[in-house]
């Protein structure tokens, strides 16, 4: 079971650790198995996470391939990014 190539401007959840269930957006690439996250928030574009990617769950991609290079990544846009993947998944669950 291969686990989807991770990539910066995606929407992941982490599934491991003491932040098991909170949303990120990808802001960066480390070494083989770990990237940069934030939310906005708590971890910021200024100061991400480092989370291993067996850690984390796709949840989507914020940014088209063709955007990807446009978008100026701020704790302003991820905040947004966020809360519209929340309310697209909390409208997934009540169409079930």
């Amino acid at each position: 079971m291969d686990k989807p190539l991770i990539s910066t401007g995606m929407v992941v959840c982490s599934l491991a650790g003491k932040d098991k269930g909170a949303v990120y957006v990808v802001t960066g690439s480390l070494t083989a198995p770990y990237v940069w996250v934030a939310d906005g928030r708590k971890y910021k574009v200024e100061k991400p996470k480092k989370k291993n990617c067996r850690h984390l769950q796709v949840l989507g991609t914020s940014v088209s391939g063709m955007d990807a290079g446009s978008v100026r990544i701020s704790n302003e846009w991820i905040r947004s990014v966020l809360k519209r993947a929340r309310v697209e998944s909390i409208r997934e669950v009540t169409h079930v």
